[in-house]
Parts: structure tokens; C-alpha cells; sequence
């Protein structure tokens, strides 16, 4: 942590808990330091002042989100939940834990996209794609529920920055398609875990997070 203890986060809020920002917000929260949570709104408002301070606001790859530690600035999420996680210890350290994290990392963030390129098609195209979607995600959480094993966590009872991205985008397929979630039982006992981290049950029992419940854009087919 910078030497004032204090952490600057930005981001566009293009969805409050599906975009890559919020992955860096439950490492923030169950850390417990110091930092701002500051949302660019998804106005045009709002990207007016992003793009105004785009490039002079020293990020040498400028993307939302970012974070700021010191003089350390940070772009690309999943950059900023790996630099989170080794500086808060949420790290492995054996080579095979550390491939197995990597492995997951991205097959989480794969779960992400496909997610996010489904939701925001039009009504037409989603209802179309949406079968195919859950079909293939189905057999993809099989076998990621395998591969994690019995856990509770991707690491077994060693809590990593991966956890957390594992439940943020499994949750928003879990709200979609329950179902498929229940099928992977490891998965599903991952997720419970994570919620139930006594470290967030201030943010998980309050308003933010009740009213910010996977909440995309509106414009997009599955708001949530």
C-alpha cells in the first residue's frame, strides 16, 4: 500500500458488479485499506470527463478501469486484480498452484466476455444466441467445476484474487441460468464461500450492494 495507507480506483460505471472494475473492489474491501471508489457515470456527462482526462492523466496504456497506488498507475483489470493480489498476499506461490490460478484466471475472464458480447446484442439476437450460450457455458462449468475440486477455493483453503473473479462472473451467469451453477457443485460451494468471507459482510448486507446486484446497462438485453 502507498505510504499513506490510501488507494485511488477509477472506472466507468458501464455495469456495477459486471464490469472488470468490481473484481478490484471486493480485493479493496476484504483487504480493508484505505481508497476511493471513484465512477465515472455512463452519461455523456460522463464520458466527456473521461475523455478529457484520458491521456493526460498519466496511464501509460489509458483504459478504464484503472488504479492509482502511490505512484504506481494501473490500467487493464485484470492487471490491477493481479498487482492487488500479490500486494495483499492473495497470491500463490508453488509453481503448480500458480499455473493452476493462472488456468483459472482465464477462464474466468473468458466468462466475462462471452457473457458481456451475449447481453448486449438486441432482443432479436440474444433470444438466438442465448441457447447456444447456456449450452456451451454448461459444459464449460463442468469442467471448471472439476478442475477446482473440492475447494472451498480455486487454491483448496487458500483464498486467491482468483476467487474473487470466479464469483463475479460465474454470479452473473448464476442469475441468468441457475440451473447450471447447481450442476456444478464446487462452483456453487465457491461462491457461498466467497459471499460469506466475514471480511464483506458490511458491503454484502448493505444497500450498495443490494441495489448494485449485477446491474448492466440498460440498453443491453439482460440487465439483470
Amino acid at each position: 500500500v502507498s505510504d499513506s495507507d490510501d488507494l485511488s480506483v477509477g472506472k466507468a460505471v458501464v455495469s456495477t458488479q459486471s464490469t472488470g472494475g468490481e473484481v478490484s473492489r471486493y480485493l479493496l474491501r476484504y483487504s480493508g485499506v484505505k481508497w476511493v471508489d471513484r465512477r465515472i457515470p455512463l452519461t455523456k456527462e460522463g464520458y466527456n470527463e473521461w475523455w478529457n482526462e484520458k491521456y493526460s492523466c498519466g496511464l501509460d496504456l489509458p483504459n478504464l478501469p484503472y488504479l492509482v497506488d502511490g505512484n504506481v498507475k494501473i490500467s487493464q483489470s485484470v492487471a490491477i486484480n493481479r498487482y492487488l493480489g500479490r500486494k495483499f498476499q492473495l497470491v500463490p506461490t508453488d509453481p503448480a498452484a500458480v499455473l493452476k490460478c493462472d488456468m483459472v484466471e482465464q477462464e474466468a475472464n473468458d466468462f466475462r466476455v462471452t457473457f458481456q458480447n451475449l447481453i448486449v446484442k438486441n432482443q432479436e439476437e440474444f433470444g438466438k444466441a442465448k441457447p447456444e450460450f447456456l449450452e456451451k457455458t454448461g459444459k464449460r462449468l463442468e469442467m471448471l467445476d472439476k478442475y477446482v475440486g473440492d475447494g472451498p477455493f480455486v487454491l483448496g483453503e487458500k483464498l486467491s484474487y482468483v476467487d474473487f473473479m470466479v464469483f463475479e462472473y460465474v454470479s452473473q451467469i448464476q442469475k441468468m441460468a441457475p440451473e447450471f451453477v447447481d450442476n456444478a457443485p464446487n462452483i456453487a460451494k465457491l461462491l457461498t464461500t466467497v459471499q460469506n468471507l466475514p471480511e464483506l459482510q458490511d458491503y454484502f448486507s448493505g444497500e450498495e450492494f443490494k441495489k448494485g446486484t449485477l446491474i448492466n446497462p440498460a440498453f443491453t438485453s439482460f440487465p439483470g
